[in-house]
């Protein structure tokens, strides 16, 4: 039997857990689509497997469905570093587009900091 947690050798493990989640909430498709502003065909579709959610849908999900990432067999070690958390939780919260601009900033910070210290 697949550990659960192997998420990278399942290709339906995030699909299955998003529906069971799902229903375990009481909630149906349609509803989820509505709580997150996707299509019901477009959850319908991750829950099958044919679609993987982008990084911005997948937080967006596991928010509505009150779930956290180690749900999904991620876990986020943050040290107790509490800047580090909420830096995580900035990017969480982001859509697509701001997680690609956050990116390059970031990036660019980061390759200036030593003109800074």
């Amino acid at each position: 039997m697949k550990d659960d947690t192997m998420i990278f050798d399942d290709k339906y493990f995030i699909g299955r857990k998003i529906k069971s989640f799902r229903k375990k909430r009481g909630l149906t498709q349609a509803e989820l689509a509505e709580k997150i502003d996707l299509s019901e065909k477009h959850i319908s579709k991750i829950e099958a497997s044919i679609h993987v959610p982008s990084l911005s849908a997948f937080f967006k999900i596991a928010e509505a469905l009150e779930i956290g990432m180690e749900e999904f067999g991620f876990e986020l070690k943050t040290d107790g570093n509490p800047d580090r958390e909420e830096l995580i939780k900035c990017i969480f919260d982001s859509t697509d587009e701001e997680i690609k601009l956050l990116l390059s900033v970031v990036k660019c910070l980061k390759e200036n900091l030593h003109k800074f210290n």
